[in-house]
């Protein structure tokens, strides 16, 4: 890890209670929609938050925002700790505008892991986002019938919290609550087979 960026980047001074950085680092590309790079080969990752994988539904569309908000410009970045793949999980800022929390109201993000400070303002951008259906949270990346293919209806999900993979189908009891989050890997199915081949198994609260 360059020991200069890091010293730099944990320079910081307080101005009306908001965090300002002594020095700004200028972004040479925008790797997906929580990860870039600045000019000094360095890899920012911002805290708090996650957008999908490029291959998945609203991850090109995550990148894309983020170059629009970053790209080519110079930020103040604080430096939180460094990941298993050396990053820099970083809080990142464009003068006073806060990255994650811009990711977050435009729905183009979701909340992962969140300073204790944040978590209130945080969490509030993502359920307006939520509640106004924008970006990942709305049609095509989050849905309660299969657009493309009506007859395959079986919900596969992936638990945010303990990552299990579980598929219902129509008489489970939970089946018209559960969202497909497409954003997030999960994904319809045509048949019981196809679910479990693909890793997912049949929910507690479905009838044999």
């Amino acid at each position: 890890m360059n020991k200069k960026f890091v010293a730099g980047v944990l320079a910081t001074m307080t101005i009306s209670s908001a965090v300002y950085l002594k020095t700004t680092y200028q972004v040479l590309r925008v790797i997906d929609g929580d990860t870039f790079e600045t000019i000094e080969h360095q890899k920012i990752r911002l805290s708090g938050v996650d957008t999908p994988e490029l291959e998945l539904c609203g991850g090109n569309e995550a990148k894309i925002a983020l170059e629009k908000l970053i790209l080519g410009k110079r930020l103040y970045i604080k430096v939180l700790f460094n990941d298993k793949y050396r990053r820099l999980v970083s809080r990142v800022y464009l003068d006073n505008q806060d990255i994650g929390l811009t990711m977050l109201a435009s729905g183009n993000a979701f909340i992962s892991r969140v300073d204790p400070g944040d978590r209130d303002e945080y969490t509030l951008s993502s359920k307006k986002a939520r509640d106004k259906k924008l970006g990942i949270f709305g049609m095509p990346c989050t849905q309660e019938t299969n657009i493309k293919f009506p007859k395959c209806v079986i919900k596969a999900n992936i638990s945010s919290s303990y990552g299990d993979r579980l598929y219902r189908y129509p008489g489970c009891k939970e089946y018209n609550n559960t969202m497909v989050q497409l954003y997030l890997g999960e994904n319809w199915f045509c048949t019981q087979e196809e679910a479990e081949t693909a890793g997912f198994t049949r929910g507690p609260d479905c009838k044999n």
